[in-house]
């Protein structure tokens, strides 16, 4: 999955670019994901409502669920990285609409008279007024081409200084810049494909993690039913296969 957001006031054509975006990405095959992150006011605000009166009392976070989505208010960095590992597992892309407080990178849109924000992770600022570095008309194909190659998938916001950097911020600073590579953080790349014998983890090198990740996953694709999108989970029983093997052989 790989990350953009996009920000700005409103009637400034977040939506509608992202609509667009969404669009095209659609038509070239990958499969998008949608957040919304919003300042309107919860029903923790109006007061003498069940919800307010339960956050009056102090709880830390909330939550509405229905049957057709749901709902967090009162969230934190964490709470929205694993918001966003829960649901939009089998993504290729996600478009954040807001400001989105994680690490990834940014697009700001802006009419006349408004100022830039002054954020390392914004590419850039677009509007329908030449205020911005593209027209949202106009230029719709190059900032495509940005978010198709600028966008980064979700780094794990634990900075654990791995990289040598203090903050995973400051890796996706780095990143944007073209000054470290994805696999620069140890946390992405030691989980890209991990290989557990009776439970006890097999640290492997990276290009057997390739190897190994690539021959499975071309294997799969030729099997009915198989969509690649979220974790893939297998297990083999070496005496089962081994015992299978012995039988062809004496078959044959």
């Amino acid at each position: 999955m790989r990350i953009f957001s996009f920000f700005g006031h409103s009637n400034t054509g977040k939506t509608a670019l992202i609509e667009k975006l969404v669009e095209r990405l659609n038509e070239e095959g990958y499969r998008t994901g949608y957040l919304k992150l919003t300042r309107h006011k919860g029903p923790f605000d109006a007061e003498g409502k069940d919800t307010y009166r339960i956050f009056k009392k102090g709880v830390k976070r909330i939550a509405l669920l229905h049957e057709k989505g749901s709902v967090l208010w009162n969230y934190s960095v964490e709470d929205m990285v694993e918001f966003i590992k829960r649901h939009f597992q089998g993504v290729d892309f996600l478009l954040i609409e807001g400001n989105a407080p994680i690490a990834v990178p940014k697009a700001q849109c802006i009419k006349m008279g408004e100022e830039k924000v002054k954020d390392p992770l914004l590419l850039f600022t677009c509007s329908y007024d030449n205020a911005g570095d593209f027209h949202l008309e106009k230029d719709f194909d190059r900032i495509y081409d940005v978010v198709l190659k600028k966008s980064m998938p979700l780094l794990p916001h634990i900075d654990c200084e791995e990289c040598g950097f203090k903050t995973c911020r400051d890796f996706a600073k780095a990143y944007l810049k073209n000054e470290v590579k994805l696999k620069d953080c140890r946390v992405l790349s030691q989980n890209a494909v991990v290989v557990r014998v009776d439970g006890k983890r097999i640290e492997i090198k990276s290009f057997v993690q390739d190897f190994l990740g690539s021959t499975i996953l071309g294997a799969l694709s030729s099997l009915k039913g198989f969509e690649e999108g979220g974790k893939i989970q297998i297990t083999i029983d070496p005496q089962s296969l081994k015992a299978l093997k012995m039988e062809e052989k004496y078959e044959g």
